[in-house]
């Protein structure tokens, strides 16, 4: 094959080898942090359950101060090491994520030199002014896909790491108030809708027994 071959070849051959990069790596780095995501809630949801449980066990048995005591105590450890695993798994998160923009930047970088070796090539051997306008409407196509690849992967993860990649410090009342009820008048709004003052229909919490009538 001549030079001019060559060249066609390569301009056909390496966008579509970075653009099959470029989804690799964000198909990959999409599931794990989907697996840690997963993971996280499961976790979350396991604690909760537990952490019930022993609420209604400090509720029945609170009067006993030495059962009091170790149920206090199994709470307080409890939710050390739910902490400790859940800052794992976000740790865990952020890293990935790191990961996966630092190959995005480096795909990134590729496409770049190869824009620059087009217009390189417009300049030297073509007419750059015929060229340009096909080179830029070709080569800013494959930046769209970049752009739109940075932004879904904030959006997957932007509640749970900061811009910096750093993830965020869990709070009582971050993980169970995640939209932000954590004032007096908000929560004041789930323990009407579950545990409501009257009970409709009755009084003092009974059914009313003759509802036909």
């Amino acid at each position: 094959m001549d030079e001019m071959t060559w060249v066609k070849l390569l301009d056909e051959a390496i966008p579509l080898f970075l653009l099959l990069g470029l989804g690799f790596v964000l198909y990959r780095g999409f599931r794990r942090n989907q697996n840690l995501l997963s993971e996280r809630e499961a976790l979350l949801k396991r604690y909760l359950l537990f952490r019930g449980d022993k609420q209604v066990r400090l509720k029945i048995y609170g009067d006993d101060e030495n059962i009091r005591s170790e149920l206090l105590k199994n709470i307080s450890n409890s939710w050390k090491n739910f902490k400790r695993i859940y800052d794992q798994c976000l740790l865990s998160l952020g890293q990935n994520t790191t990961k996966t923009k630092r190959l995005l930047y480096l795909i990134t970088l590729g496409l770049l030199i190869n824009s620059t070796r087009h217009f390189a090539e417009a300049y030297f051997f073509f007419s750059l002014k015929a060229q340009v306008l096909h080179i830029l409407a070709r080569e800013l196509s494959y930046y769209v896909l970049v752009i739109i690849g940075f932004f879904l992967l904030r959006s997957q993860t932007h509640k749970f790491l900061s811009m910096k990649g750093e993830a965020v410090k869990v709070d009582r009342e971050i993980l169970f108030f995640p939209n932000g009820l954590s004032a007096e008048g908000d929560q004041e709004v789930l323990y009407n809708e579950f545990d409501p003052l009257e009970t409709a229909g009755g009084e003092d919490g009974k059914e009313d027994q003759n509802p036909g009538q």
